[in-house]
């Protein structure tokens, strides 16, 4: 009986597109990926972590008064020993729950459904800010094990993605004592799910040449680049995919060497538009610039594309509730098919798991019944469209079928419900 109804879900699962069988992703290369921001930010007061606090979930108290997210993950799937309860409660009367991704049967289960729907693997988060406290790094360095564990098994592949955000003056000089200690700790460049491009591993430090991060001068991200491709010992040398805002093209001169040193530019995108109309002007402005400008340098180009976006709850309520609607996947195909269209050959979405600002790819509750009563929060049917909860993750399989050519890229969805 339970080997019937595993094999039943995993066939609703990939019903509605054509997948590889049995695709493993190459992790020798990023051509032809497809892959995820993976924050794993997500903490619980007894996760284990010495944290005690529910980091990314809540302010203070587990209530929705005191929310920082805006989508309710459905956690029907996740192990019992790696949820916390809330003050919260379903239609049912039973405790509403979350996880936290330091247990690492949370990251396991992710990379579960990374496999089930032929996903290739994720950029995983590894924020700056967050590496100065002794309590915060040993919950993200855990997070890198799970994640390292979790996609050996699964056999998807990932890669270590610095978030320069608020990381101040020291930031150069943590990136390379943490690099150094992830590859000789942690042994991550010699684990077989290690993404690697151009024969090196690939390191991706995003919120270069940013307005909120100015203390990373042009000057000191040469320093740091010329240490990855050449300064520092071989065995900590990489490839680097930078990310940058999207207006890099049109930085002032002291930023384009610099730029130019990049082996893989991702500019962000996320509340750069909100409509199909944005989006498509977005593609005209900047995609096809910056995708002409990269094939003359011989640099690698990544596009950035999400689903939709809102920050209800982490801004207090000072901002639209469903800010930028999903509009039942149709806005996240749109993009999809433009950056494509364009000539995009690989393509970052955002995000995995980020229900803070609302752009997680990852199961979400399909109905509102699925989500704590009276509370403020999303749920896949708020634009009154019936979809199942990992709707996202089969949108994002089948961008991945057109990007590895095993599918035609077209301009409406190509999945049915």
């Amino acid at each position: 009986m339970k080997k019937y109804f595993f094999g039943l879900i995993v066939l609703v699962t990939l019903a509605g597109y054509k997948t590889d069988e049995k695709y493993k992703p190459d992790p020798r290369t990023l051509d032809r990926k497809v892959m995820f921001g993976y924050q794993g930010w997500f903490g619980t007061p007894n996760d284990g972590s010495g944290l005690g606090y529910w980091k990314h979930w809540f302010r203070n108290k587990p209530d929705s008064g005191f929310a920082t997210f805006d989508f309710w993950p459905d956690m029907r799937e996740y192990p019992a020993n790696t949820q916390e309860a809330t003050h919260m409660k379903y239609a049912d009367g039973s405790p509403a729950k979350v996880y936290s991704a330091y247990h690492y049967g949370v990251v396991d289960l992710h990379f579960k459904w990374l496999q089930e729907h032929d996903l290739d693997g994720v950029f995983q988060q590894r924020f700056v800010t967050e590496l100065k406290g002794r309590a915060s790094l040993k919950h993200f360095t855990q997070v890198v094990r799970n994640v390292k564990q979790a996609s050996e098994k699964y056999e998807r592949v990932y890669c270590i993605m610095y978030d320069i955000s608020g990381a101040g003056e020291q930031w150069k000089e943590i990136i390379e004592r943490d690099w150094k200690y992830l590859v000789d700790s942690l042994e991550v460049t010699k684990g077989k799910s290690y993404l690697h491009h151009k024969g090196r591993p690939l390191v991706a430090i995003w919120g270069l040449g940013f307005d909120h991060t100015t203390f990373a001068s042009a000057a000191e991200t040469d320093s740091l680049l010329n240490w990855f491709h050449k300064g520092a010992a071989k065995k900590y040398q990489a490839t680097i995919m930078g990310g940058v805002n999207n207006n890099w093209l049109h930085h002032q001169n002291e930023w384009k060497p610099v730029y130019d040193k990049l082996d893989v530019i991702s500019p962000w995108s996320v509340g750069r538009y909100k409509d199909h109309a944005g989006a498509d002007k977005f593609r005209d402005t900047a995609v096809v610039p910056d995708l002409a400008y990269c094939k003359k340098n011989r640099i690698d180009y990544m596009p950035v594309i999400w689903p939709g976006f809102s920050w209800y709850n982490l801004r207090n309520g000072k901002t639209a509730f469903n800010q930028i609607p999903r509009s039942g996947g149709n806005f996240y195909w749109h993009q999809s098919y433009n950056v494509i269209n364009a000539g995009a050959n690989m393509v970052y979405i955002a995000m995995y798991d980020e229900v803070d600002e609302g752009t997680a790819m990852y199961k979400l509750a399909p109905t509102a019944a699925e989500k704590p009563v009276s509370a403020k929060y999303l749920s896949l049917d708020q634009d009154g469209i019936a979809l199942p909860a990992d709707w996202y993750l089969r949108l994002a399989g089948a961008t991945s079928q057109i990007v590895r050519g095993k599918a035609s890229n077209v301009s409406t969805i190509p999945i049915k419900q």
